[in-house]
């Protein structure tokens, strides 16, 4: 196997794992907001709530995060990072920066701004409030099937 393919299969694994699996749920727990419902966490990451429970069992089972009643509603559940979570999401995180940085330099300066435009007008399109995506792709849960702007 040459090295970009190795390297590449290793990146494809993390952004897979960063963008909807557990590390998913530790990094928004981490950049964006500790304390959340599971349930907002299902429309965060963009995945059904069973798969939420699933993730957060796991975690809980790493130490890694908590799950607390809501002080408001005792009916309501918040997630909550440990510190052990917490160093394992910034660990994780750091990898994946050195695999990116290698990726980058490997593909040189005029192809790797290529990528990082097209990954950008990606992300762009899967947000949902752009609700701009192309017609051959099926719509996300929540999001509306539009036609691109002119």
């Amino acid at each position: 196997m040459l090295l970009g393919e190795m390297h590449g299969s290793i990146v494809q694994r993390q952004i897979t794992e960063m963008a909807h699996g557990e590390l998913a749920a530790l990094n928004y727990l981490v950049f964006q907001r500790d304390g959340v419902s599971p349930k907002e966490l299902s429309q965060r990451l963009q995945v059904n709530t069973s798969r939420v429970a699933a993730i957060l069992n796991s975690l809980v089972k790493k130490g890694y995060v908590v799950r607390r009643a809501n002080p408001d509603d005792g009916r309501m559940l918040q997630v909550f990072i440990t510190d052990q979570g917490r160093q394992y999401a910034q660990e994780k995180r750091t990898f994946y920066l050195s695999c990116c940085t290698t990726l980058l330099e490997y593909l040189g300066e005029e192809d790797a701004a290529s990528y990082v435009r097209i990954v950008g007008r990606i992300a762009q399109l899967q947000e949902p409030e752009a609700a701009v995506l192309p017609d051959a792709c099926p719509a996300q849960e929540g999001q509306k099937r539009g036609k691109k702007a002119v």
